[in-house]
């Protein structure tokens, strides 16, 4: 909802005053003004000309305005003043919550808001590019806030929106080099732990030396987001971060999405279970960061350094393609914990494939495509159930007796016994290798 601050009488002195047929104290109050104003633009404008960027620019505002300053922006990225900076987060972060949800609408015009601790702060937008609004924000600490500091406001706000702009600008070119560095090192295409550091080093990616690294491919159920879209979330990736996950790389990948996972050495005695915890942080902070989009997670196994990474990256796709062949409907998966189908899925096609699944699998899909009792699902529920025909008739909302009549007719129908585990393991590859599509695998 679109929120208009709150518009109070100036503080200090008045207004500067329109010099015709004014008095000369009135001129000379005009000129002494104006005069400030000029000063306090080129001492701040000299910082941005030297390059020195955000932070040096808010600290100068703090000095020249005796207040503390601060550059909000829609999407929750907070520049602070030095004053702010050196702040204990318990105390900083009620006031800056307070002004990010303000201004969470598009605000018109500028003005005073209400801050957290019954104080004010003076808001003016910063002209920016692109549809996510920016403020410069004054905060009424130190001082009272005069008029001479709102008309400076406004001049700064200017001076901000060209050094975000200039900002936004690099960030895009930095990106583009890191996206095509990411790109072609999960392909496999830096062949030198040499030339992986020198790539590394010019596109501005810092790796702790020795730190394990898992691949992760983000994929979607429904068609995914346009080729715009996907660079759109990387950027954000780079800009925003995500809270529970550190150090975090991102890179569009074809129609989905790759990312580089820091994994906490601490968490590596059992690779599988840190690769699962790992997803579900991960797919939690994903789902709002990409507009609650239906995505899944495929991770390959950790990588004890950056020559592992193509590696895992290739699991991560395979681990995708065996997935969605096999209809496994998962939120996240890993390469380990395919089991058998990583195995089942490399066997070629065959005269063995064949004869091994025309005596365990077919008969019950040509039972049920003449009507034969949904024998193969009763058969894979049962064994989801550990054997267990009770929770089995449950699961199917089958009553128990049905159940038993079909496993009996399947029992039949491939001449074995439930009860021998050789014929039950038989039975359980056949109908794994039986989801799996000939020539799926090539």
């Amino acid at each position: 909802m679109a929120m208009n601050p709150r518009m109070e009488p100036f503080q200090g002195k008045p207004a500067i005053p329109p010099t015709e047929g004014g008095s000369e104290w009135m001129q000379n109050e005009v000129a002494s003004q104006m005069a400030g104003l000029q000063s306090r633009i080129q001492t701040i404008a000299r910082l941005l000309l030297e390059g020195s960027g955000i932070e040096p620019f808010l600290d100068a505002m703090e000095v020249v305005l005796r207040n503390p300053a601060a550059i909000l922006r829609e999407n929750g990225k907070t520049w602070m003043s030095i004053g702010l900076r050196g702040k204990e987060p318990a105390e900083i972060w009620p006031l800056m919550q307070s002004l990010s949800i303000r201004h969470a609408g598009k605000v018109s015009g500028s003005g005073y808001v209400q801050t957290a601790g019954e104080g004010r702060a003076y808001v003016h937008p910063i002209p920016v590019r692109g549809s996510k609004q920016a403020y410069l924000v004054l905060l009424e600490r130190d001082h009272e806030i005069t008029t001479l500091d709102t008309f400076s406001m406004e001049r700064l706000s200017a001076l901000a929106g060209l050094e975000m702009a200039n900002m936004d600008a690099v960030r895009d070119v930095e990106g583009k080099y890191l996206e095509l560095f990411l790109q072609d090192w999960l392909s496999g295409k830096i062949p030198t732990e040499t030339d992986w550091k020198r790539r590394a080093e010019v596109s501005g990616c810092s790796l702790a030396v020795g730190m394990p690294l898992c691949a992760v491919q983000v994929g979607w159920h429904v068609p995914g987001p346009s080729q715009e879209k996907l660079h759109e979330y990387t950027r954000r990736l780079r800009a925003e971060r995500l809270r529970g996950i550190e150090g975090l790389l991102a890179a569009p990948s074809g129609k989905s999405l790759a990312l580089i996972v820091p994994m906490s050495s601490a968490n590596l005695s059992d690779g599988e279970e840190a690769i699962d915890k790992m997803l579900s942080r991960l797919i939690s902070e994903l789902r709002p960061f990409l507009e609650d989009r239906d995505i899944r997670l495929y991770a390959g196994k950790i990588a004890q350094g950056p020559e592992g990474v193509h590696g895992s990256w290739m699991q991560a796709m395979r681990t995708r393609q065996i997935a969605e062949t096999c209809g496994m409907k998962e939120e996240y998966l890993s390469y380990g914990k395919l089991g058998a189908y990583s195995l089942l899925f490399m066997i070629p096609s065959g005269t063995e494939r064949e004869q091994f699944l025309e005596r365990y699998f077919h008969p019950l899909r040509q039972a049920d495509h003449k009507g034969g009792g949904r024998l193969a699902e009763t058969l894979e529920m049962f064994f989801r159930c550990n054997g267990n025909i009770k929770l089995t008739s449950e699961k199917l909302s089958a009553h128990y007796n049905t159940v038993v009549y079909r496993l009996e007719k399947i029992q039949t129908l491939l001449r074995i016994s439930l009860d021998n585990a050789e014929d039950r393991l038989q039975v359980q590859l056949a109908i794994k290798l039986g989801k799996i599509p000939v020539n799926s695998n090539v």
